[in-house]
């Protein structure tokens, strides 16, 4: 049996097209509600009464609410999916048939696009600073196809393994909860960077399925809560996977840009809760 996972906050425009997704998939639906302010919560509960719901009275991040849920869920497979992601006719059996029969693998992740058909980027080149300039680089190419198959295997080769992102993957139970889950000092962003090269280093290989297609809507945050949400954990990322030149060289690029005091309140959280 397969458990779907879902964080929610405020998800209110999204949520409906989710779940439905999920219609006759016999699939464990638990959904967190991350204390939302917008009617999502009430829809879920009148839409899909057989949801598994678990509300919050405070936000606990993406990665506490992910492992809450794990912890309470019965299948062999986690589908991590988030509320502004739908799946295509088929992609979860897809996904189920590629973990069946790869033992070997620990993750799998399907194609993404975006709600109007174009292309979306489900991985990224291994985290680090040249990582992150090949990923700044490979961005403006995110609708071409050779950007998704033969520039993943050559920037593999480059810089190390690819990850994939937590916006949809279907992760094998065993595998997730060997590790430890999710990272919770990460309140949302790297996350999944963190999870992945913590799936490899326990001997888990991690794959695609790109005949699985899944749209998800993305891009609601804005620019300022991204940067109060994303730095801190990129800088904890770097403390935890990277050498120290590249942590001291990150650090005095975000000094330069944000100035002392953002960076100092982004190293205080991003120092774990």
């Amino acid at each position: 049996m397969i458990s779907v996972i879902i964080v929610n906050h405020d998800g209110e425009a999204h949520i409906g097209r989710c779940l439905a997704s999920l219609d006759g998939s016999g699939a464990e639906v638990l959904l967190v509600d991350n204390a939302s302010r917008d009617n999502s919560l009430s829809l879920v509960q009148e839409r899909f009464p057989e949801v598994k719901i678990f509300s919050q009275e405070e936000n606990l991040g993406f990665a506490a609410a992910n492992n809450l849920a794990a912890a309470k869920a019965n299948g062999e497979a986690l589908l991590l999916l988030n509320a502004d992601a739908w799946l295509e006719a088929g992609a979860l059996d897809l996904l189920e048939e590629k973990l069946n029969t790869r033992p070997d693998v620990g993750l799998v992740a399907p194609r993404l696009r975006y709600p109007d058909g174009r292309r979306q980027f489900s991985w990224a080149p291994a985290r680090g600073f040249v990582g992150e300039v090949l990923q700044r680089a490979r961005n403006p190419f995110e609708a071409q196809a050779w950007a998704h198959g033969t520039l993943a295997r050559w920037l593999a080769q480059v810089v190390g393994p690819t990850w994939y992102t937590a916006a949809c993957v279907l992760v094998r139970a065993e595998a997730f909860r060997a590790v430890g889950g999710f990272d919770e000092s990460f309140f949302m962003y790297f996350e999944d960077v963190d999870l992945c090269l913590r799936l490899e280093a326990a001997g888990w290989r991690l794959a695609q399925e790109p005949r699985a297609v899944v749209c998800h809507a993305g891009g609601v945050t804005g620019r300022s809560e991204v940067d109060d949400l994303y730095r801190p954990s990129q800088l904890r990322y770097y403390r935890l996977h990277r050498p120290q030149w590249e942590r001291r060289f990150v650090e005095r690029r975000m000094r330069r840009r944000y100035g002392d005091a953002a960076v100092d309140r982004w190293l205080t959280v991003g120092r774990g809760r």
